[in-house]
């Protein structure tokens, strides 16, 4: 077990009582020593029973792990309606002072963010390690509430197409993600949401507004400093994407 490295699980945190004993859940069912996993958990403008929840998962488990870290960091923001005025005038921006906040504190070889609204598999952090890479990411869906029929079309990954924008990577891999445990890496140019980087790359990398939120950002720049960025396809979790 020494051999293995240490790593923080983290998040910004604000009202999600109505997931956050599942998400702790599957952090707790992970297959990895938790004495080298830390926790971070940034509670911000939350107004429900969210601190509560996770004060009363340290008070319970705690022990058990390397460390669990409960700070607030109130800035007032409106809160997220997933609609573009609100994200571009307010959330990426705010994220990205939160995740930046995040990364000053963490010291363990290895970061891995999960948002508070993902469910992750059991394997996440060994098949994350696995893959040897800097910047590798799991799979989600995010199209469950656009297009609730084919929710694969709108994954967390994306590629940068002829024109230099961003597009969602389709193919037979993402649709048949649910179905296979296999480890298949694919090179991408923007991910996020589940994603682990190693020391050399949450140090000196920073997250800043873009109009396809704060990750895009930090992948341009992390790809502008030379590092690769991948998704495991075989690493899927899930996106609870409404309280509904």
């Amino acid at each position: 077990m020494n051999d293995i490295p240490y790593v923080t699980i983290a998040a910004p945190i604000r009202n999600r009582d109505f997931i956050l004993n599942h998400y702790l859940d599957h952090i707790l069912n992970l297959e990895y020593p938790k004495k080298k996993i830390a926790l971070f958990f940034l509670l911000n403008d939350s107004t429900d029973q969210s601190e509560s929840i996770l004060r009363q998962f340290k008070g319970r488990y705690q022990a058990q792990y390397n460390r669990i870290t409960i700070e607030t960091y109130n800035r007032n923001v409106p809160p997220d309606t997933r609609t573009t005025d609100t994200r571009n005038k307010h959330i990426y921006n705010h994220l990205s002072v939160l995740k930046n906040y995040i990364m000053r504190k963490v010291k363990t070889e290895k970061l891995l963010f999960i948002d508070s609204d993902i469910l992750v598999s059991n394997s996440v952090i060994n098949n994350l390690l696995k893959s040897d890479k800097d910047i590798v990411s799991g799979l989600i869906y995010n199209g469950y509430l656009v297009d609730p029929e084919y929710p694969y079309r709108y994954p967390n990954i994306m590629k940068l197409n002829e024109r230099n924008t961003y597009e969602h990577i389709t193919n037979r891999s993402i649709s048949n993600a649910p179905y296979t445990k296999n480890q298949n890496l694919i090179k991408v140019d923007l991910t996020g949401a589940v994603w682990m980087l190693d020391k050399a790359v949450y140090k000196k990398i920073k997250f800043g507004f873009h109009p396809q939120g704060e990750d895009a950002y930090f992948c341009a720049m992390a790809q502008k400093n030379g590092f690769e960025l991948w998704c495991d396809t075989g690493t899927f979790c899930t996106h609870v994407m409404s309280n509904k």
